[in-house]
């Protein structure tokens, strides 16, 4: 068994919890993190956890370092996405290299489904957490802390000395109450714009360039009392005038929905609008149009990132056009924004398919239509499988597709310039009317 001498224990150690985020974002996940590992009382004890969030575009390398060396933290764990991780990448490098003795942690959905390659390329780093991350952080910093042994900690692969381990992934978290919310325990305070409330995990779609339904597929919720106080804390601030919620579904199910619009109704004394929540649009009739008016739903984001048949069900993607199509028109028609979102580079599309699905959806007339080009991200049915499917895509994040059997580099490089003109040229609003 391997253990952490207990004179690393006998000081409180400075651990940093930072994201790279846009500008004036936050990081929910960071503050999931902080509370859970804060209700240990032995953390409470010989840990100081601060969470950070810095401007991925606005501050570099250098300026984040200087900001660290202030403190000279101990343990410094990252939140790692697609579109942040080189940065994540250099800031922890050079923090190693000046701290060799900080423990440097990564987790997040770009470096956990691939722990071990990226402890073999980087070897500044000490651990990657799998999955979700609250029991196994806080397990893994009482090891660092000096309690335990790291073999037996669940969903993390480590290196130790020149051995790279990789151990059981940990199973979802079943109960979700023993997760304290960030909001309430104080920890992060709600911001106008870019605020998110969580009332469950997981997701009943199983899409292949999805991470959540592989990889989560159990509906696990929280408890509607704790929903009901974020929301009212939340809601409490009157200069929020917008806020969100990151569940895969707002409208996963009708039942649920009612309660949580009652909710918002309720406490929603200053106006406030909430704004882009992931929705199934097939799943949209007048009542549930009702119940996102109750809650002050000014916009939401839907698919179906393909019409194709044949490409919909290689991807495993849920779509009814006609419903899709009623959906678009009862939301618009009732004064709530529709995005429509549109992948390029699936499996089983080509140009002229994605030609096809573009026009079908500006048909439509949503508010707005976002383009994209296919990520194949780690943990991914595509990404597991790519062989299978014949993907080529660029290893290095964000993984952008490079080709596909039926869509070739040229021709998905012609659809994206393509889409980028099509989306700004949709995209704009007429100015205001004026009397």
């Amino acid at each position: 068994m391997t253990t952490i001498g207990t004179e690393f224990a006998m000081n409180k150690k400075k651990v940093v919890l930072i994201s790279f985020n846009w500008a004036n974002h936050f990081s929910l996940a960071l503050g999931y993190l902080k509370a859970y590992a804060s209700k240990d009382h032995f953390i409470q004890d010989n840990a100081e956890i601060e969470v950070i969030d810095f401007d991925t575009e606005m501050l570099n390398v250098q300026q984040v370092v200087y900001y660290l060396s202030q403190s000279n933290p101990d343990i410094v764990g990252f939140s790692c996405y697609c579109w942040n991780i080189e940065k994540v990448l250099d800031t922890a490098r050079i923090i190693k290299t000046i701290y060799p003795t900080t423990k440097i942690i990564l987790g997040g959905p770009e470096a956990g489904p691939i722990g071990s390659k990226y402890l073999k390329e980087h070897p500044f780093i000490d651990a990657v957490i799998k999955g979700e991350g609250e029991i196994t952080f806080a397990e893994l910093l009482k090891f660092y802390l000096g309690k335990g042994q790291i073999e037996e900690i669940q969903g993390i692969s480590y290196r130790m000395l020149e051995r790279i381990i990789d151990n059981p992934d940990r199973p979802p978290i079943e109960d979700l109450s023993e997760i304290p919310s960030p909001y309430l325990e104080g920890i992060l305070t709600p911001r106008d714009k870019v605020t998110y409330i969580e009332t469950y995990r997981g997701c009943i779609f199983r899409c292949h360039y999805c991470f959540e339904g592989k990889n989560l597929p159990k509906l696990r919720f929280f408890p509607e009392e704790r929903v009901k106080k974020e929301i009212e804390f939340v809601l409490s601030h009157p200069e929020i005038k917008s806020f969100h919620f990151v569940d895969t579904v707002f409208n996963i199910r009708k039942a649920r929905l009612a309660r949580i619009a009652e909710m918002i109704s309720n406490a929603n004394r200053h106006g406030t609008e909430l704004r882009t929540v992931e929705i199934i649009v097939e799943f949209v009739d007048e009542e549930t149009v009702a119940l996102f008016k109750k809650a002050n739903v000014r916009s939401i984001e839907t698919g179906p990132q393909t019409v194709n048949e044949d490409t919909l069900k290689k991807v495993n993607r849920y779509y009814r056009d006609e419903k899709f199509k009623n959906g678009v028109r009862l939301l618009e028609n009732n004064g709530i924004e529709v995005t429509s979102d549109l992948i390029i580079g699936l499996p089983g599309d080509n140009f002229f398919k994605f030609v096809k699905s573009a026009r079908t959806i500006i048909d439509m007339n949503p508010t707005t239509v976002v383009f994209s080009i296919l990520h194949v991200l780690p943990g991914t049915t595509l990404y597991e499988k790519s062989q299978e499917f014949g993907l080529k895509f660029d290893d290095k994040a964000p993984h952008l597709i490079l080709s596909a059997p039926e869509f070739p580099f040229e021709d998905i490089d012609k659809a994206v310039i393509m889409a980028y003109s099509l989306e700004k040229e949709y995209n704009i609003k007429p100015p205001p009317v004026t009397v």
